[in-house]
């Protein structure tokens, strides 16, 4: 990594590399958070079968999936540093905000790869209107930047409190209501065939105000 806690892209790319290694030795993070969401979509899917005409459920169902399925394994980009005593070490060779960043960008890519497996299986099990993709990606990428972008500046103010793992869930649920909310509401538009431009917005301002929060805030959270 780069030396003297340097912020440059290069310690950012660093801790990105450091965190896909850690997650692909053990795959504990992205086995329980597909696990959560395959299972769930199975079993709802065998319950109440497919819903073609109900995209108000079909988008609720969805991103309730992707929201829990995310809630239990990202608290761990920063609990397993706390846990393995190399947050100090990490932070003599790199920045409290390259650290973050870097972490952000981890759990933005397992989001993907989440979303990659669970997306289709969704439209497979569940049916529903057609899909347009254009809006329907717009808002699940929106939706992906803010959710992670909240995560991880929630697991960076837990990481080192005492019941870390109950706290990251109570505090970041609050927070992601407004996500979960203009999510839903985006993806109902999209099979409705209206526009998703309100919720596109929303979700691009919170994600904004999140990530502006985030900077200011990471330089100052392991002061003590």
């Amino acid at each position: 990594m780069p030396p003297n806690g340097s912020n440059s892209a290069a310690a950012v790319w660093a801790v990105l590399r450091k965190e896909c290694r850690s997650e692909w030795r053990t795959r504990y993070g992205l086995n329980a958070a597909l696990l959560f969401a395959v299972s769930t979509l199975t079993s709802v899917s065998f319950a109440v079968g497919r819903l073609p005409d109900r995209s108000d459920l079909l988008a609720a169902l969805l991103w309730v999936v992707l929201l829990f399925a995310a809630l239990a394994s990202l608290a761990h980009a920063f609990v397993r540093e706390v846990e393995g005593h190399t947050l100090t070490l990490l932070r003599l060779v790199a920045s409290p905000t390259a650290i973050a960043l870097g972490k952000l960008l981890f759990n933005l890519l397992f989001l993907a790869v989440l979303e990659a497996v669970t997306v289709p299986l969704f439209l497979v099990l569940m049916g529903g209107p057609p899909v347009h993709w254009g809006p329907f990606l717009l808002i699940l990428g929106l939706g992906s930047l803010a959710l992670a972008a909240t995560t991880t500046l929630v697991g960076a103010v837990v990481s080192q409190t005492r019941g870390r793992g109950a706290l990251f869930a109570a505090v970041s649920l609050p927070l992601l209501m407004v996500v979960l909310a203009a999510s839903v509401s985006g993806l109902r538009a999209q099979w409705d065939g209206n526009p998703v431009a309100t919720e596109a917005r929303l979700l691009a301002a919170y994600a904004a105000v999140v990530l502006g929060a985030s900077v200011l805030l990471y330089d100052h959270l392991w002061e003590d």
